[in-house]
């Protein structure tokens, strides 16, 4: 029931911000939105407002905002596609924006509540590692491979998944900038390559957790990009994406071990759905995007009905594609009942 209940929340909040990004863009800009939904399916609580209607639908699992001459030609003043197409640009990324930066609100929230973070300064060396030659207690990482390192976890991430081979680690020692030449240790327990260094923490002001909010969510921007590349390039198998029911299994996990580990989940889901709505696929808000690109390129709009079959299309492809990760979400779940202990 904690999952289910969680899950629940965390997606209606994530949905009900992206809708509002729409929402409030489209009134500000002089676009007439006919209904403001959470949710699909019979309508259980509605409320005429003096242009819009709002309402609650019965299944959670969506909610749209739904503009005049947002999907058909229309003549009308407050018709989306009269809108010059700067205008029409800020609308359509409205709801993947705010999903981002609710993503951060929630991370500068988690950050106040978490004064001790860790830093890039080396607190200790270990013996016989490849660091313990050349690098000491007190130094500050400051790059790796010629790349800029802000944050801890970017440092963690570029050795995770980048450095395979020797790499040039940048330090601060003294005031001055030094580099080094080391050859991470794949360590096989945690499945990463590391030079045998544990960073130190310190207490954080309020505007370096204001700092690291930012650092956090711009990682978090970065790690949801690395991955789709990683999938469309065919690093990744399909199968190792997670749907509605995977999601659920890790708020419902978070859920029961405390409300950081949920507001961190919720944070990063809040942030992954907004890039992936930036993706320019047929359907999704950046395929929307792409086609309004065109239309600045062409200096005239692509027909509606035209580009509606195109979302159509990729409509149902995202369909297919969200059913198949669920079937393999919940193969994932329940192929530990039926394995044989030994």
């Amino acid at each position: 029931m904690i999952t289910v209940l969680s899950t629940i929340v965390v997606f209606l909040v994530i949905i009900m911000f992206h809708e509002f990004g729409h929402f409030i863009a489209a009134k500000s800009l002089g676009v007439t939105v006919h209904e403001f939904a959470i949710g699909f399916g019979p309508t259980i609580w509605k409320k005429q407002g003096k242009e819009t209607l709002y309402s609650v639908r019965l299944l959670p699992i969506g909610g749209f905002c739904k503009m005049e001459g947002e999907d058909e030609d229309s003549e009308s003043e407050g018709a989306l596609n009269k809108k010059p197409v700067w205008k029409r640009l800020i609308i359509i990324s409205a709801g993947a924006l705010v999903n981002i930066l609710l993503g951060l609100v929630i991370f500068f929230t988690i950050f106040m509540q978490t004064p001790q973070q860790l830093t890039l300064e080396i607190a200790t060396v270990t013996e016989g590692s490849p660091a313990q030659e050349v690098l000491q207690t007190g130094d500050v990482i400051r790059a790796i491979n010629g790349r800029k390192v802000h944050y801890y976890k970017d440092f963690k991430f570029i050795l995770s998944n980048e450095a395979s081979g020797p790499v040039t680690i940048e330090v601060e020692r003294g005031g001055e900038r030094k580099q080094f030449h080391i050859t991470p240790q794949y360590d096989a327990e945690n499945q990463s390559y590391i030079i045998g260094v544990m960073l130190g923490s310190k207490t954080l002001t309020f505007f370096e957790k204001l700092k690291y909010c930012f650092y956090e969510t711009f990682f978090v921007i970065r790690l949801v990009i690395y991955s789709f590349i990683m999938l469309f390039t065919g690093k990744v198998p399909i199968s190792e994406m997670s749907g509605p029911v995977g999601a659920s299994s890790i708020i419902g996990t978070a859920a029961k071990t405390n409300w950081l580990s949920l507001f961190n989940i919720f944070a990063v889901l809040s942030i992954n759905i907004g890039i992936f709505n930036l993706i320019p696929f047929p359907a999704l808000d950046g395929g929307r995007l792409f086609f309004l690109l065109v239309e600045l390129i062409r200096r005239k709009p692509i027909p509606a009905e035209k580009e509606g079959y195109v979302h159509f299309v990729g409509l149902i492809i995202l369909f297919g594609l969200m059913l198949f990760i669920t079937y393999s979400d919940i193969v994932k779940l329940i192929s530990p009942l039926f394995q044989k202990g030994g």
